[in-house]
């Protein structure tokens, strides 16, 4: 069997909007007389993946270029309408695919070409190829140019160009052997010998339609080398004869190995008295692919067991119209046309089918198939057990089925994927429901009886309790979650420390010390789960401790608070929290006016707490000497020391303070113990000497205090 090498089918690969279109072209020509020329240029288009909107070119410019490639002419065609080829093929009755489609038209002019040294070349160009051609490089960017060159022999002659005969097919099938007569023919009666050469580029996608065209010499296409080139343009795999024509014939030949479009071009060089006049050439694509035939094929049981009704699946390819012949003695000439039919045979026994695809006609494909019809023998039986079952179950399942007219010799069951083969078969279960056991019996004579048994299982679909961590003291609840609609029991152990919910799934413990809880689940089917969650338990932090230094105070001073555990991932809560510097860290300092006992909490990672607190004693204040204190001298000479003399006392509530000179007129007054005398009089500094001075003191435990004294001013 041939192997065919699929580098790009054209017939699957969508193009973008902009896709190109030109498959090929030539430009022949022919004297009148008196310098006067008929043009002839024939351009073909992908009317299936070509664009749209990339129709012929109306007008077509073609240019005539001197020898010295200098635009002599533009000569402007209008196509003469359009046709739609039929792609011929080798045999009838192959069949191809309805994507190729080719559209030709034709343009025709007549211009005056004088004498010229060196002749003329006459040029169209036009972007662009398929993009899925798949022996140049880059074909989207690739165009096409068709050219001829009139020669300044062929001018002195009057010479007419040669014309090919055919244009060759559109679709080659791959395995196929090419043989197309690629011969022309000559109005003047020429030599023409025929070559493989290389197609040339023309415009870019950047100017399409470039007109006039661009001047010559133009470039050939760039081969996808290896394994393409003139000497190869169809075979993407060594072994089959390549594409070749005849020199002398313009016979065409090859064996394509490959699917795909190709470019393709051919030169014919005209010959008059030995020398060469002028060359023709031709620049096509070949459409390559797979090309089916009709064939007759379909499928039925060899052999069927118990029943007489058969069904015959058609598979034929290429074929609309069928006949059936069933062969069934007792009913003679039983047939159908139905693309799949149903038959009942009369009794058991062997039977040829015969199936004719299009039936009556040169390309009709005949396929036959035996088949046996045998009477159901097979006594299929299984039992099936079920072993302890929790979140999974095993279930084991034995074949207890027997042949009366043969024997069973092979089991296969459809539980699980793959099949298991044998007598007797276990698989695990995880998931509630009903199942099918199906067991495919086969006996030794052909026979084959599936068989199912429907098992239906109940498991334990539940969610148990998690972890937990609580603190020394506190109550916690372990959950299972019921995630089925079953009616499940509960049994939690160990039994002491539980709080409430025995019985239930929702379970209240206080444990003193870490504890494993086990609950055992069962449902009504008996299934059993037993689940275990670990209780935690924190206790508190011991030696937790507070102090106070010193723990005895005069009120208006302070005490050093501290908590003797220390640890910066722990949190600390001081409280009353009125007269501390902060009552969030371990060592706040304390200002009470009062005695008062100050608490502590501590606060674990977890969320456990521990207390401890501690007793700051402030001495009762006595509202008189020495608790109250009023300097006898004091030096305002700005020296910063003892410049201002103010009245002192931790227990002042309220105060009332003046001072008069020896003449008993008043020099100062103070009802703050924030304001002082500095030694001034309304902004008058006074003399030294020595000024007496009145004090009234009320405290802050209701006490009143009357004081007077002397004070010496030294400057």
């Amino acid at each position: 069997m041939r192997k065919f090498c699929v580098i790009a089918s054209y017939l699957l690969v969508a193009l973008p909007a902009w896709a190109t279109h030109i498959v090929g072209g030539e430009i022949t020509y022919r004297c009148l007389g008196n310098n006067r020329y008929e043009i002839n240029m024939v351009v073909y288009r992908d009317c299936f993946y070509g664009n749209p909107l990339a129709w012929f070119d109306d007008p077509a410019s073609i240019g005539v270029f001197n020898a010295s490639n200098a635009l002599v002419r533009d000569i402007r065609l209008r196509p003469l309408g359009n046709d739609t080829l039929q792609p011929m093929l080798t045999s009838k009755c192959l069949v191809i695919p309805p994507s190729v489609c080719v559209h030709t038209t034709a343009y025709r002019d007549t211009v005056e070409l004088p004498p010229s040294p060196g002749g003329y070349t006459l040029a169209y160009q036009r972007c662009c190829r398929n993009q899925t051609i798949v022996n140049i490089v880059n074909p989207l960017a690739t165009g096409a140019t068709f050219l001829v060159v009139i020669s300044e022999m062929a001018l002195n002659l009057c010479n007419s160009s040669p014309t090919f005969n055919d244009w060759p097919p559109i679709y080659i099938c791959a395995g196929e052997p090419i043989m197309f007569d690629h011969s022309a023919t000559d109005a003047d009666g020429d030599s023409i010998v025929y070559r493989l050469c290389t197609p040339l580029q023309g415009a870019n996608q950047i100017v399409p339609q470039p007109q006039p065209p661009n001047p010559p010499p133009y470039l050939p296409v760039s081969w996808v080398s290896p394994p393409y080139g003139v000497n190869n343009m169809l075979n993407g795999t060594p072994g089959d004869p390549t594409l070749a024509i005849h020199p002398v014939t313009g016979l065409m030949t090859g064996l394509p190995n490959t699917v795909g479009q190709f470019v393709v071009g051919v030169c014919a060089e005209e010959y008059r008295n030995g020398q060469l006049i002028g060359t023709l050439r031709r620049d096509f694509q070949y459409n390559v692919g797979i090309c089916s035939r009709t064939t007759s094929a379909f499928f039925a049981p060899e052999v069927q067991c118990g029943n007489l009704t058969v069904f015959f699946e058609n598979q034929s390819l290429n074929a609309s119209d069928f006949i059936w012949y069933f062969n069934d003695l007792r009913q003679p000439g039983a047939a159908s046309t139905e693309v799949s039919p149903y038959f009942t045979f009369s009794d058991t026994g062997r039977y040829t089918i015969m199936l004719i695809a299009n039936p009556g006609t040169s390309c009709a494909d005949t396929a036959y198939r035996e088949i046996t019809l045998l009477p159901n023998s097979i006594i299929p039986d299984m039992d099936i057990s079920l072993g302890p079952c929790s979140d999974s179950v095993q279930v084991y399942a034995i074949d207890l089925s027997y042949d009366t007219l043969s024997t069973i010799v092979r089991r296969r069951w459809w539980i699980t994927d793959p099949p298991l083969e044998g007598d007797s078969v276990s698989v695990v279960l995880n998931r509630s429901g009903t199942y099918s056991f199906v067991v495919e019996l086969t006996a030794d004579n052909g026979c084959v009886l599936t068989y199912e048994e429907p098992v239906e299982v109940r498991l334990i679909d539940a969610q148990g309790p998690f972890p937990v961590t609580i603190c020394q003291g506190d109550t916690t609840s372990l959950i299972v979650r019921n995630l089925s609609n079953q009616v499940l029991s509960y049994n939690w152990a160990p039994a002491q420390d539980i709080v409430s919910g025995q019985g239930t799934n929702l379970l209240r413990v206080s444990p003193p010390t870490s504890t494993t809880y086990r609950v055992t689940v069962q449902s009504s089917a008996g299934c059993i789960k037993v689940y275990e969650a670990l209780v935690t338990v924190r206790p508190p932090v011991s030696n937790f401790m507070a102090t106070a230094t010193p723990d005895t105070i005069s009120p208006g001073e302070s005490s050093q608070l501290n908590a003797t555990f220390y640890s910066d991932e722990y949190t600390y809560t001081w409280f009353p929290a009125g007269n501390l510097s902060d009552a969030r860290i371990h060592n706040p300092v304390a200002t009470p006016l009062e005695t008062t006992t100050y608490f502590v909490r501590l606060r674990s990672p977890e969320g456990c707490f521990s207390l401890a607190s501690v007793m700051v004693v402030v001495r009762e204040a006595v509202c008189d000497w020495p608790n109250i204190y009023v300097p006898n001298g004091f030096t305002p000479n700005n020296d910063g020391r003892n410049d201002v003399l103010y009245v002192r006392g931790n227990n002042i509530d309220e105060l009332y303070f003046v001072i008069y000179n020896r003449w008993g007129e008043k020099v100062f007054e103070s009802r703050s113990v924030d304001v002082g005398w500095d030694g001034s009089q309304d902004g008058r500094l006074l003399p030294s000497e020595v000024y007496g001075y009145y004090l009234r003191v009320r405290c802050r435990n209701g006490q009143e205090f009357f004081g007077k004294g002397n004070i010496t001013l030294i400057r």
